[in-house]
């Protein structure tokens, strides 16, 4: 699997999350970490760089409507095409 200029949104509070931004990471996606904890988002990104994943981005939001929306603009922002 080839994710080279893709990025992929992962929740920090899922169970699963180090895996699978390990994995995207891996396929050479960009990976924004999101999720209500700014402190468990920091935890992830620095064990993930500190296991070869890269650095992945991170975005703190209680998943209301208004944070939704913040998040769109954000990677859209960060990652808009050159």
């Amino acid at each position: 699997m080839e994710l080279t200029g893709k990025v992929v949104i992962v929740p920090v509070d899922w169970a699963g999350a180090a895996g699978l931004a390990t994995r995207m990471s891996a396929a050479g996606a960009t990976v924004v970490l999101v999720g209500p904890d700014g402190d468990a988002a920091g935890q992830l990104a620095a064990t993930l760089e500190a296991g070869g994943a890269g650095r992945p981005a991170l975005f703190v939001t209680d998943g209301s409507p208004e944070g939704l929306d913040a998040l769109a603009a954000f990677v859209s922002e960060l990652f808009r095409p050159a």
